[in-house]
């Protein structure tokens, strides 16, 4: 008996230790139905803001769906539907909660020639021209989720992302121009998780 029940015991440990977090808060999950999440209703899922007279684009990433990536052609400054995407070829970054990918990588079912600079320590409003190298592609993990260490900072004890601060990306896009890319959050100002920011500019290309 007192083996049945220490083998009861552990077995019920063991499942709570691997039973996910329930809260609405838990950055990694979302579609239970929690306000603000879901990722269900139909409609835009990026929103784009002008933020200053040199270009830099402001930008709010819906990814709270877990099952469909959302798409951003940065050269049209505009959310690509699924199809679009798919017949045009033309995104260049894709979210789906905290995964990032972009379009190109021969390992990858992503066809286009997106390729990605990581510069660590380099601030957004200092840079002025792209890197004449130093590009990756995505690959089994893509490169925004896997150079350096990831474009976030994962807290277990609190469950809650942090942007990193300390990188910034060029991003060579499907038409062969050149951006400069800085994450801001993985939350919108009401605290909702997979409600990325974002900001961009086009920047002059390596010389």
């Amino acid at each position: 008996m007192i083996l049945r029940l220490t083998s009861s015991l552990v077995a019920l440990v063991v499942l709570v230790g691997c039973a996910p977090d329930l809260r609405c808060d838990h950055p990694f999950d979302g579609d239970r139905g929690c306000a603000g999440q879901g990722g269900g209703a139909e409609g835009p899922k990026i929103s784009i803001r002008l933020d200053d007279d040199a270009g830099v684009r402001d930008v709010l990433v819906d990814a709270t769906s877990k099952t469909a990536r959302v798409h951003l052609d940065l050269d049209a400054d505009a959310e690509l539907t699924v199809d679009e995407a798919l017949a045009t070829n033309g995104w260049d970054l894709a979210f789906k909660r905290d995964n990032v990918a972009s379009n190109g990588g021969p390992a990858t079912d992503n066809k286009g020639q997106v390729a990605i600079a990581v510069l660590k320590d380099v601030a957004f409003d200092s840079l002025t021209r792209a890197p004449a190298d130093g590009y990756r592609q995505d690959a089994s993990q893509t490169v925004l989720n896997e150079a350096e260490g990831g474009w976030y900072v994962y807290d277990l004890g609190v469950h809650r992302l942090t942007a990193r601060a300390d990188l910034t990306y060029v991003v060579k896009s499907s038409a062969g121009r050149y951006f400069k890319l800085k994450f801001l959050s993985y939350y919108d100002e009401a605290g909702s998780p997979a409600r990325i920011n974002l900001r961009y500019q086009a920047i002059a290309g390596p010389n």
